[in-house]
C-alpha cells in the first residue's frame, strides 16, 4: 500500500511539469502581455522598456517558464504579475472557502442521494424508480449557474432567508452555493448508487442472509450497500474533483472568495504567474482527490487490499512456485510418466435400431449423451493407450437438433431482414426515455432550422423606443418577453439556438476525431505508443476542463469556431480512454489476424476492420458528451470566456441579464429551460443507446 501511494505521488511530478508547462505556454500566447494594464500617456520608451525588464519579457519565454520551475520546484509559485502578491498565500487564503464549500456540498448530495438511490432500487420499476431517474436526469441537464440564479431570486430576493452572497453571515452564507454545488453531485450519485444497488440486490448471498432471519434493515445497509461502495464512491470521488476545478462557475454567481474566482480574475487579467500557479495546484488537488478514492477502496473491499501485495512477497511467493513446479517436472521425468490425455468426441449420429422422438428438446442434450456413451482406445505415439469417452447420440437428439436448426435459421433470415440500424431503432422505440430524448431532439431541430430564418438585425437591435418597449413582460406579441435594450427576447433564444447546436456537435466532432484517432493507435499497437498516448490522456484530464477552456479562449479569441475548440480539446480524453477499451477487446479477433493475413495495412485495419466493430460504446459516450459540452460552453460564455455579447448563446444571455433577475425572472428562466432540455434529449438518447447496444439490457 505504502509503495503504491508513492508512486502515484512520483508521479505528480512530471504531470506538474507538463501542465505547468501547457498552461504557461498558453498563457504567453495571449494578445498582448501583463505590462498593457501598466501603461500610461506620461510613459517613455525608456520607462516601458524599463517595465518590460522588470517582468522580464525581453527574454524568451523559455527563459521565463525555466525561471518559474525553478522557483516552483522550491516551493515558491512566485508573485502575482498583477498585485505582485504571493501566490502562494493568495491560494492558501481562498483554498480554505473552496475546501468548505465543496465538502458541504458533497455531504448534501450524499445525505440525499444514496437514500434515494437506494429507494429507487428497491422499487425498481415503480413510480418511485422512475421519479428518481427523473430527477438525476433532469438534475445533471441543468446548468450550475442557472441553478444559482434562481436560487438567489427565490430566497435571496423575494423571501430574505438568506444572504445574496459573499462569506459574511456564516453558515447562512454557505447555504445556497452548497445546494446548488450539491445538486449535480446528488443527481450523478443517485443515478450511480441506484445502478450499482441493483447489481447487488439480485446477489444470491442477499437471499440467504434472508432465509436465515437476517432484518432487511441490515440485508440493505450491512450487505447490499456494503458491497456496492466502490463504483458509490467513485461517483462522489470524480464529483467532488469536479467540483474543486469548476467552481469557479458557483463562485462566480455567489461572489464566493475562493480559488475558481482567483483563476477566473487570472486569467480576465493576463496574469501568467497566478493562472499557472492556480491552474497546477487545483490538478494537483484533482490528483490527490482521485488517489485518496483509490486508497479507500483498500479499506472497503479486502479483495483490493490483497492487491497491494509487496514486490518481495511477490517475487518469493513465484520462486517458490518455480522451485515446486521444477520438482514435480523433475519427477515426472525421472518416472518415465506424462500428464494424462483427456479428450472428448461428440458424434451426433443417430445409432442404429433407436427410434426417433420429435419430442426431445435441445435441453434434454446432457442426458441423451449421458445415456448414451461407450469407450475406445486410441493408439498414442509413445506406444501406449489412452482411454477416451466417446459419446453417441440417439436418432431422438438428432430430430431435436434438427428442429432447433430450422428455428435458428428462420430467426437468422428474420434478423438478415432487419438492418442493424432498424433493430436499434426497434429496441429504442420501446423506451419511453428514449422516445422523449428523440422528440424533444426533433423539436430542437425545428427550432435551429426556423433559427437560420431570423437576421441579426432581429436580434441585436431594439424593437422600438426603450422606455416603451424595455422590459415587457411575456405576452401572446413577445412570448419570452424583451430585454433591457428593447430586444424581442423570444428571437433571440431561438436564435441561439444555432450557437448551441453547433458547439455541441462541433466540440464533439473535433474530441471524437483526435479522441478515437489516438485511443484506435494506442489499443492497437500497445507498447510504447500505447504508454505515451495514455500517458498524455491523463494529464489532458487532470486539467480542469473550464479552467482550461477559458486560457484557450483567451489565447485564441472570443468566436464560435475558438469556442468549439476550446470545449472540443476538454473532452478528447473521454474519447481516447473508451476507444482504447473497445479496440483491446477486439484486436485479437479472427478476422483482425486474417486482415493482417492477405496483407492489408495497419491503418486500414484500425479504420475499416477494427473501429466499425468498436462503435457501440462510442456511440454512447458521443451521446452523452454533446450534452456535456454545450453545458461547458454556456458556463464559459456566462464566465465571459465564450461568444462575445451582443450574440445570442444561451448562457450568455443569462449573464447579460442576470442584474435584473429580481424584476425580469423570465429573461433567465427561458434560456436556462432550453439549456435544460437541450441536455435532456442527449442524455436521454444516451441511455437509451445503451440499453439498445447491450445484449444484456435489450428486452426481447
Amino acid at each position: 500500500m505504502v509503495r503504491y501511494i508513492l508512486k502515484r505521488l512520483l508521479l505528480l511530478i512530471p504531470v506538474i511539469i507538463v501542465v505547468s508547462f501547457i498552461v504557461f505556454m498558453l498563457m504567453e500566447l495571449t494578445p498582448g502581455d501583463i505590462t498593457d494594464f501598466f501603461y500610461t500617456d506620461e510613459m517613455t520608451e525608456a520607462d516601458i522598456q524599463a517595465l518590460r525588464e522588470y517582468f522580464n519579457l525581453d527574454r524568451s519565454v523559455f527563459y521565463r517558464y525555466g525561471l518559474y520551475m525553478i522557483n516552483l520546484f522550491q516551493g515558491d509559485l512566485g508573485l502575482s504579475d498583477f498585485t505582485r502578491l504571493s501566490v502562494w498565500d493568495l491560494f492558501i487564503s481562498r483554498l480554505p472557502n473552496t475546501l468548505i464549500l465543496s465538502f458541504t456540498a458533497l455531504i448534501f448530495g450524499m445525505a440525499f442521494a444514496i437514500p434515494m438511490g437506494i429507494i429507487a432500487a428497491r422499487k425498481a420499476g415503480k413510480i418511485v424508480d422512475n421519479l428518481t431517474t427523473g430527477f438525476t436526469l433532469v438534475g445533471m441537464s441543468m446548468p450550475v449557474f442557472w441553478i444559482g440564479i434562481l436560487l438567489l431570486v427565490w430566497f435571496s430576493s423575494n423571501l430574505g432567508w438568506f444572504p445574496a452572497g459573499h462569506f459574511r453571515e456564516g453558515w447562512r452564507s454557505i447555504i445556497l452555493p452548497a445546494v446548488c454545488s450539491s445538486l449535480t453531485l446528488m443527481a450523478s450519485a443517485a443515478r450511480q448508487t441506484r445502478s450499482s444497488m441493483l447489481e447487488v440486490l439480485k446477489s444470491d448471498y442477499l437471499r440467504t442472509a434472508r432465509a436465515k432471519g437476517v432484518p432487511e434493515r441490515s440485508v440493505i445497509r450491512r450487505h447490499a450497500l456494503g458491497n456496492a461502495w466502490i463504483p458509490i464512491i467513485t461517483a462522489l470521488g470524480t464529483s467532488l474533483g469536479m467540483q474543486l476545478a469548476g467552481a469557479v462557475v458557483v463562485e462566480s454567481v455567489f461572489t464566493w472568495p475562493g480559488i475558481g474566482r482567483l483563476a477566473a480574475e487570472a486569467v480576465a487579467a493576463r496574469d501568467v504567474t497566478t493562472t499557472t500557479g492556480v491552474v497546477v495546484m487545483t490538478t494537483v488537488l484533482y490528483v490527490l482527490i482521485h488517489l485518496i478514492v483509490d486508497v479507500l477502496y483498500a479499506f472497503i473491499d479486502p479483495r483490493i487490499k490483497a492487491q497491494y501485495v509487496s514486490g518481495k512477497r511477490k517475487k518469493k511467493y513465484s520462486a517458490s512456485k518455480e522451485t515446486e513446479s521444477g520438482s514435480n517436472g523433475a519427477l515426472d521425468s525421472a518416472e518415465g510418466n506424462q500428464a494424462p490425455v483427456v479428450a472428448a468426441e461428440i458424434s451426433f449420429a443417430p445409432e442404429a435400431g433407436t427410434p426417433a422422438q420429435e419430442e426431445t428438446s435441445a435441453n434434454d442434450l446432457p442426458k441423451v449423451v449421458a445415456a448414451r456413451t461407450e469407450t475406445k482406445s486410441i493408439p498414442q505415439g509413445t506406444g501406449k493407450f489412452v482411454t477416451r469417452p466417446h459419446f453417441v447420440a440417439s436418432s431422438s437428439l438428432k430430430a431435436s437438433t434438427d428442429k432447433s436448426d430450422a428455428e435458428l435459421i428462420s430467426i437468422s433470415k428474420e434478423y438478415k431482414k432487419n438492418s442493424q440500424l432498424k433493430e436499434i431503432l426497434h429496441h429504442m422505440s420501446k423506451n419511453k426515455g428514449a422516445m422523449a430524448g428523440m422528440c424533444i431532439f426533433g423539436a430542437l431541430i425545428l427550432i435551429f432550422l426556423g433559427s437560420l430564418f431570423i437576421s441579426w438585425e432581429q436580434v441585436t437591435q431594439s424593437i422600438g423606443p426603450l422606455r416603451t418597449y424595455r422590459l415587457l413582460p411575456p405576452s401572446w406579441e413577445y412570448p419570452f418577453g424583451t430585454d433591457n435594450n428593447a430586444r424581442n427576447a423570444f428571437l433571440r433564444v431561438i436564435y441561439g439556438a444555432r450557437y448551441s447546436l453547433s458547439i455541441g456537435f462541433g466540440a464533439a466532432g473535433l474530441a471524437a476525431l483526435f479522441g478515437i484517432s489516438l485511443g484506435a493507435f494506442a489499443g492497437f499497437y500497445g507498447g510504447a505508443a500505447d504508454e505515451l498516448i495514455m500517458r498524455f490522456s491523463d494529464i489532458l484530464a487532470s486539467i480542469p476542463g473550464i479552467l482550461l477552456g477559458m486560457v484557450i479562449v483567451t489565447v485564441l479569441g472570443q468566436s464560435l469556431p475558438n469556442l468549439i475548440i476550446a470545449v472540443g480539446v476538454a473532452a478528447i480524453p473521454i474519447y481516447i480512454r473508451i476507444t482504447r477499451a473497445a479496440i483491446l477487446t477486439v484486436r485479437n479477433q479472427e478476422f483482425v489476424e486474417a486482415a493482417k493475413a492477405v496483407g492489408l495495412s495497419n491503418v486500414r485495419i484500425i479504420f475499416a476492420q477494427v473501429l466499425p466493430n468498436s462503435l457501440a460504446p462510442l456511440i454512447v459516450a458521443a451521446s452523452v458528451n454533446l450534452g456535456m459540452n454545450i453545458i461547458v460552453a454556456a458556463s464559459l460564455s456566462f464566465l465571459g470566456f465564450g461568444i462575445p455579447v451582443p450574440a445570442p448563446e444561451w448562457g450568455a444571455i443569462i449573464s447579460v441579464n442576470r442584474d435584473f433577475a429580481h424584476v425580469a425572472t423570465y429573461l433567465m428562466t427561458f434560456p436556462g429551460l432550453f439549456i435544460m432540455f437541450t441536455v435532456l434529449a442527449f442524455n436521454l438518447l444516451g441511455d437509451g443507446l445503451r440499453d439498445a447496444l447491450d445484449p444484456k439490457l435489450k428486452k426481447r
